[in-house]
């Protein structure tokens, strides 16, 4: 990689105006310095690294960019790590950078405003970090590409020539790209545009106190609309992926999936979140349909499986099943929570949900699936009293796993 960099800065002032594919110079920026960083990254196939020079006419501000498809497939809208070279060629830059011609298109005058606060808001999720987070400086031209690539960037390290080796590019590389996969991870299922917004009216409503809505009507509104959907949840190409639980308790990045709502965006995520709890209970009937048919000694069981959240919210469960405990049959109680994250997020406890868990507490099942819009779902299980596997706040009745201990292992195999 050292010697890449430090050959693009030598040679690109001299190269013609037009981009010559033919070039030694070109075949390193955009085959070989590519294909060097993703070695350096393992390979990952989620991300795409690609350097470019321009098309036709040279750019004057040659890049090599690395691309989370999580997030976004295009250098001009969403965020991703590049490599930036100043017009001048005596250094350049890595960064974690928006792409500039998503605000150009939709903020117009606005552009530069709306990337620094969108920048504004990553910084201070981040927190304090080994790169910098002050402007960058690309010797550009006002109103020029470089010039929104310097107001659309979140963190730099800027690398002057003949100033640097390989050991402390690699070493920031990885830096950057740990921190760039803490957002792709936070932001969960949602575009960037959508992630923009949330930021955008986070900002406008923040003051605002008038944001609740009587429940019984939103309750209703949320229930008509599922029925005027005619609204059937289940995919058969989904399959629960059975993984350990992992503890995240961060707070970081909110704002990424979950801004301060207007009572309209209000009900719609809870519309949003209804069907997701509906998908993934669904999912868990056909998987503990398929886990019983695959046991001969709880086969005949099968179909006597139960949804009774379908029935009531009285049970506090959602699913009636049955395994084996000691060789013998029982019932067991599954209360299922579902997320669209990609990440194991807090969710909602009810009440009746936390007793339920007490009384029943040897055959009571808590199954948390997430990322439930991909096809494999993940999914894990944990045994016994809510309260003894996850930390409940007093207040909201969030929950959120402890980690203190595994979850108990069923005594049949899972199909999947």
């Amino acid at each position: 990689m050292q010697k890449q960099f430090q050959d693009i800065l030598k040679g690109y002032l001299g190269l013609k105006t037009k981009v010559d594919n033919t070039d030694p110079l070109y075949r390193e920026l955009v085959r070989e310095l590519p294909k060097e960083i993703a070695a350096r990254l393992g390979n990952r196939k989620e991300l795409s690294v690609k350097g470019s020079m321009g098309q036709g006419n040279k750019t004057d501000y040659p890049w090599v960019s690395i691309l989370n498809k999580n997030m976004t497939i295009s250098t001009q809208n969403g965020i991703y790590v590049c490599y930036l070279f100043r017009r001048d060629m005596i250094g350049f830059y890595l960064v974690l950078q928006q792409g500039i011609t998503y605000f150009e298109k939709e903020y117009k005058r606005e552009k530069y405003r709306v990337a620094e606060l969108v920048s504004n808001y990553l910084r201070d999720e981040i927190g304090p970090t080994k790169f910098s987070n002050g402007p960058i400086d690309l010797s550009a031209k006002k109103s020029s590409l470089g010039y929104g690539y310097e107001k659309t960037t979140i963190l730099s390290k800027y690398y002057q020539s003949n100033s640097f080796n390989e050991k402390e590019l690699v070493d920031d590389l990885s830096s950057m790209i740990s921190i760039y996969d803490d957002i792709v991870k936070h932001s969960g299922t949602n575009s960037y545009e959508t992630i923009v917004e949330n930021i955008l009216e986070y900002e406008r409503v923040k003051n605002q106190k008038d944001l609740t809505l009587d429940s019984d009507t939103a309750e209703q509104i949320i229930k008509d609309s599922i029925d005027e959907d005619g609204f059937e949840p289940y995919d058969f190409n989904r399959r629960l992926k059975e993984v350990q639980p992992k503890v995240d308790r961060s707070e970081r990045f909110a704002r990424l999936t979950n801004p301060i709502p207007k009572k309209i965006d209000y009900l719609k995520k809870a519309e949003e979140d209804a069907k997701t709890g509906l998908l993934g209970e669904k999912l868990v009937l056909a998987y503990e349909k398929e886990r019983l048919l695959k046991n001969e000694k709880l086969a005949d069981y099968a179909d006597k499986i139960e949804w009774v959240a379908s029935k009531s919210d009285y049970f506090g469960y959602d699913i009636r099943s049955y395994d084996l405990f000691d060789g013998e049959v029982r019932e067991i109680h599954i209360e299922v929570k579902s997320t669209k994250s990609r990440i194991d997020t807090k969710f909602q406890i009810s009440k009746g949900e936390l007793e339920a868990s007490k009384r029943d507490k040897d055959i009571y099942f808590v199954y948390r699936l997430y990322n439930i819009n991909s096809t494999d779902v993940s999914f894990y299980r944990v045994n016994g009293e809510i309260e003894d596997n996850f930390e409940i706040d007093p207040i909201t009745f969030l929950a959120s796993y402890r980690g203190n201990k595994k979850p108990d292992t069923m005594a049949t195999t899972p199909p999947y």
